[in-house]
């Protein structure tokens, strides 16, 4: 069974971190935030450097540079969450420094990446992510935050392939409904082994219910998992994937008994959604059956304010 432990609240976001931006086009679900903020703090060593490929408000980031980041730089394609983060969150301390830069990533190759921050950013390197990654139809009306095609995966091949040339750690935060085996087989055949996963219970926003259409068909298809209660609006798992880059190359045909693949990730998923709280206390019963590795859960409170644009 999974190597488990429990995590009740905000831990990485500060109090500050939890007030909505006035602006209407910054990203602003604390959830999301504090779930990727634990995949930076997996990953992170002391002084290292960081990427955070669409950071949004810029919470994030400067989450994970209190976990002993070096330089976190975040790179983002909204001028009006640049300009949030750069205000609220840049930081020039001696051994931390968080910087921010508009670009869209998925336009840029890693050499210029690089050349958006200010410095140079130290090795070693971690690349982190937590971008859009809601399953929409294309023909649907697009929010630019959270919407991702209609597997969810539109910008995981980018942020991957990011994170394989510069041959650093990755974490990448998705949904259980956004084709996550999939998303597991991109990151096993760019060289990447899973060595944490958090999950982060949430419910689905009013957006996202009104247009369930991709949703539904992947999990009709087994490829996606929704946490449906009765008498519960339906939720999903935000997933958390903390990857140490094992070289390049896919995966060996041959797995090793602690290597998590994709329908590894979906079985841990299944048993979490036959829970009936925030806990997911179905993973403690699971058996020897589910993957044998590092798994966390957080459970937060339900945020008052949530804005997807």
């Amino acid at each position: 069974m999974p190597h488990l432990t429990r995590v009740s609240g905000y831990t990485h976001l500060t109090d500050a971190d939890l007030v909505p931006p006035p602006s209407q086009g910054i990203f602003f679900e604390p959830a999301d935030t504090e779930t990727g903020a634990w995949v930076g703090h997996d990953l992170v060593t002391p002084g290292c450097g960081l990427l955070d490929l669409g950071s949004g408000s810029g919470a994030a980031a400067a989450a994970i540079s209190r976990s002993g980041a070096g330089h976190v730089h975040g790179i983002d394609a909204s001028a009006d969450s640049v300009t949030w983060a750069g205000k609220h969150h840049a930081a020039e301390r001696p051994g931390a420094r968080v910087t921010f830069a508009q670009a869209d990533f998925s336009l840029l190759d890693s050499r210029q990446l690089l050349a958006t921050a200010p410095q140079p950013v130290p090795r070693p390197l971690v690349v982190t992510s937590n971008p859009p990654y809601v399953p929409m139809a294309e023909e649907a009306e697009d929010k630019r935050s959270i919407t991702a095609g209609p597997d969810g995966l539109r910008w995981a091949p980018a942020i991957i392939a990011h994170a394989r040339a510069l041959r650093c750690d990755l974490g990448l935060t998705i949904g259980s409904y956004s084709s996550p085996a999939a998303a597991v087989g991109m990151l096993r055949d760019a060289g990447y082994r899973i060595r944490t996963v958090t999950l982060c219970p949430l419910d689905l926003g009013d957006f996202t219910v009104r247009h369930m259409e991709r949703t539904a068909t992947l999990e009709e298809r087994g490829e996606a998992v929704l946490w449906r209660r009765e008498e519960e609006p339906p939720a999903y798992f935000i997933t958390g994937l903390a990857c140490r880059w094992a070289g390049s190359g896919p995966a060996q045909t041959t797995e090793t008994p602690d290597e998590l693949t994709g329908e590894g990730l979906m079985d841990l998923l299944r048993t979490a959604a036959r829970s009936s709280t925030p806990r997911l206390e179905t993973l403690d019963d699971a058996g020897a059956d589910l993957w044998p590795g590092a798994v966390r859960v957080v459970d937060l409170p339900a945020a008052d304010h949530r804005n997807h644009w």
